[in-house]
């Protein structure tokens, strides 16, 4: 699904698919970067499949709040991060918190006959309960999850992919 470019000033992309896998991508890194995550946090695992053009994210233990209504999410890797510029969900203010209201948007796309034309290709999937397994200081637990997720690998300059829309523009 075409995006405007520059919605979250920190992503260059043009697609919500790409914009979704940078995130991840982005919050891999800063669960990897022992500065920003000085405890060690493990609460994702990000895997590319070359043979099949897929990536599967999973992202658990994610914790928030409702606030007037809007659900938000605590960074777990405080880290610097534009807030977004546009209408919901372009709108959060900070890395989890952007990428799950992607993935929530992306996931009720998957939905829409008009917006999805092939039915079967449903790649995202969040849940959204009470904390019963995190650090229990908030009320509710996120979970995200990217499964064969298309991407297209470029082999020309060492290996490098990106995500392969699959949604139309409304």
């Amino acid at each position: 699904m075409n995006i405007t470019p520059g919605l979250y000033p920190d992503f260059s992309e043009t697609t919500l698919e790409a914009l979704v896998l940078a995130m991840g991508r982005r919050l891999m890194r800063r669960q990897r970067n022992l500065v920003i995550n000085i405890t060690g946090k493990d609460i994702m695992d990000l895997t590319l499949d070359e043979e099949d053009s897929v990536v599967n994210l999973a992202i658990d233990e994610l914790e928030g709040f409702i606030n007037d209504g809007a659900i938000e999410v605590v960074e777990p890797f405080p880290a610097s991060f534009q807030a977004g510029t546009g209408s919901y969900p372009f709108n959060q203010t900070n890395l989890c918190s952007a990428l799950l209201h992607l993935v929530m948007y992306q996931h009720a796309a998957e939905f829409s006959p008009t917006l999805n034309p092939e039915p079967a290709r449903k790649h995202c999937d969040f849940t959204i309960g009470p904390n019963i397994r995190g650090s229990g200081t908030y009320p509710l637990i996120f979970t995200i999850t990217l499964t064969d997720y298309p991407v297209i690998i470029n082999y020309t300059d060492g290996m490098t992919s990106t995500a392969q829309p699959y949604l139309l523009t409304p």
